[in-house]
């Protein structure tokens, strides 16, 4: 077993769900060998009724490139639905990659859980004005 195989890196995704809002609450880290979880858990909510998703990242403190794509697609058909997508609670090392991807400019980022609901909840339909 060399070093690296030795290193355990998991992830956990839950997904709760209402009617106005899917939340994914994501723990571990976002590597090529977890990333598939990540997109089926995105994909899961992106096929839900919800207006608007919240991806809470706080609980992660590594993201892949792979995992920055996965978010990036998420953003994008989000995009094409008019539906609000918010991601909260990066940490420095999350926070660096999104920047280094040039992500951070074009996602809703909020610090904590909460205040991304409430942005989420509040955000307008697409072709809505907002306040």
């Amino acid at each position: 077993m060399s070093h690296q195989d030795a290193v355990v890196w998991y992830l956990r995704v839950e997904h709760e769900k209402t009617n106005a809002l899917s939340v994914l609450t994501a723990t571990g880290r976002v590597s090529s060998r977890t990333c598939p979880e990540l997109g089926r858990a995105l994909a899961s909510a992106l096929d839900s009724p919800a207006r608007a998703l919240v991806l809470d990242l706080s609980g992660v403190d590594y993201i892949s490139s792979p995992g920055l794509r996965a978010v990036e697609h998420a953003k994008q058909r989000l995009a094409e639905q008019g539906r609000p997508f918010v991601v909260c609670g990066l940490r420095d090392s999350v926070r660096a990659a999104f920047t280094l991807a040039g992500l951070e400019g074009g996602l809703a980022i909020e610090p904590s859980r909460q205040d991304a609901v409430a942005r989420a909840t509040s955000t307008p339909p697409a072709g809505g004005t907002a306040c």
